[in-house]
């Protein structure tokens, strides 16, 4: 019996061990949401040279092509461009960029702001590091929201955050703290 127990508290604390260290050059997805076909997400990312850091994907999903049928599944051909903003090193300096996110969006419409980022190259990897412009606008019908400017290759890609995906994100990211305060 001490045997066997033995054994399952190596296994675990292996387990915990192994799931501390993220490989080099893949995201840990930490939580998303999805509002009006724009995906949101924070995760964690480390670059080759160890650099880490908390990161929200503005990813949008753009349907190049739908085929919607009765008798087969659904598909669609779709493009995907995203930039990934810094939050910061760690999950303090992470909250506080999304707390500075939220106050953006009091302020009045027209207001501007620079966000570090990253580009996605695909398969979940980030490129160099580059600048978001974050404007404060009015839709119509729609209300306040950030609207975020990047560059991507040949042209200039947006991006809406409305402030209930920046609270969901907000509340989702606390929640993953909560249950893993050490990671």
């Amino acid at each position: 019996m001490k045997r066997i127990f033995t054994i399952i508290a190596f296994a675990c604390i292996t387990l915990f061990a192994f799931s501390q260290n993220i490989p080099a050059g893949m995201r840990m997805e930490l939580t998303e949401v999805e509002e009006n076909n724009n995906e949101y997400s924070i995760f964690t990312y480390k670059d080759q040279d160890g650099t880490f850091g908390y990161y929200m994907s503005l990813g949008h999903v753009y349907h190049l092509l739908e085929i919607i049928r009765d008798d087969v599944t659904d598909m669609s051909l779709d493009h995907i461009e995203e930039t990934c903003l810094w939050l910061g090193a760690n999950p303090e300096e992470a909250l506080a960029t999304i707390e500075a996110l939220l106050e953006m969006l009091d302020k009045p419409e027209g207001t501007t702001a620079e966000y570090p980022c990253r580009i996605s190259t695909g398969a979940g990897r980030l490129g160099d590091s580059s600048t978001a412009f974050c404007f404060v606008v009015k839709r119509l019908l729609q209300g306040k929201r950030l609207c975020f400017h990047f560059q991507v290759r040949n042209h200039t890609a947006e991006a809406d955050l409305t402030k209930s995906a920046i609270k969901s994100l907000r509340w989702n990211f606390n929640l993953y703290q909560k249950m893993h305060p050490n990671g």
